[in-house]
């Protein structure tokens, strides 16, 4: 019994050596990151014509680094319609991985370039819409003091801006925190900082009878002609909340 488990053994750790110079053999060095570049292109246009004209390349040439491709994985990638390509099952999965492959390498360079000059390189920052504006003072303050470095800003949604910072196209997001797409109420998978506590206010002007009263209630606010943004801005949400709490049949 003992030399029956030997032997199976042995044939496991044979099998798994296998797999490994098959890997170098018939994948490793035949699987080059131009044709990950080409494929990612196809399914980004749907059609290998589109996507010869956007590498600049002919169309027999995708189409032949395509089946290089398909020929090295030992699988089929694309659908091939009228109407255009699809990726297979296969397909879906290279492009799962091998965009967090080509993620990896652009952020190894990235880390290279700023190891070998801090004072170049790129920041890619996400905000909700209006918010960049009240930013623009100190984004402009930042690029007189690192001149090559280029500040990218982009005004986005706030379910947007969760997404992309996940999928690292953006570095970091600046937004009020209530406004946050939330998973499972956690921010585990991500570094949060608090930069202060905004307070919503307030304010009327001083003819207002308003402004002349020391104590007022809510609801009496109720039926007052309000300037606030619409949803689902969140300023306009906190309001409706407020009201809400109050019990004030306010108008949305």
């Amino acid at each position: 019994m003992k030399g029956i488990f030997y032997n199976l053994l042995h044939r496991r750790k044979f099998f798994l050596m296998a797999k490994i110079v098959d890997w170098d053999r018939h994948i490793g060095r035949r699987l080059r990151l131009r044709d990950l570049h080409v494929f990612f292109t196809v399914v980004q246009q749907g059609s290998l014509a589109k996507a010869a004209s956007q590498l600049g390349v002919s169309h027999p040439a995708v189409s032949q680094r395509m089946a290089d491709l398909e020929a090295a994985l030992g699988a089929k990638l694309l659908d091939r319609s009228s109407r255009g390509v699809s990726p297979t099952i296969y397909g879906h999965a290279l492009l799962a991985r091998g965009r967090a492959a080509f993620d990896e390498l652009k952020q190894g360079i990235r880390d290279i370039e700023f190891l070998s000059n801090p004072a170049t390189g790129e920041i890619r920052m996400g905000c909700p819409i209006g918010i960049a504006a009240v930013l623009l003072p100190i984004i402009e303050k930042f690029s007189r003091q690192y001149p090559n470095v280029v500040f990218d800003v982009h005004e986005e949604e706030p379910e947007s801006l969760g997404l992309k910072l996940r999928d690292r196209a953006l570095d970091f997001v600046i937004q009020r925190l209530r406004s946050y797409p939330v998973v499972d109420n956690s921010f585990d998978d991500q570094d949060l900082e608090i930069i202060f506590e905004d307070e919503l206010v307030v304010v009327a002007g001083g003819p207002s009878p308003w402004a002349r009263r020391r104590k007022i209630d809510l609801a009496q606010l109720v039926d007052e002609p309000w300037i606030l943004s619409g949803p689902p801005s969140w300023n306009h949400r906190i309001v409706m909340e407020a009201f809400t709490a109050r019990a004030c049949p306010c108008q949305k």
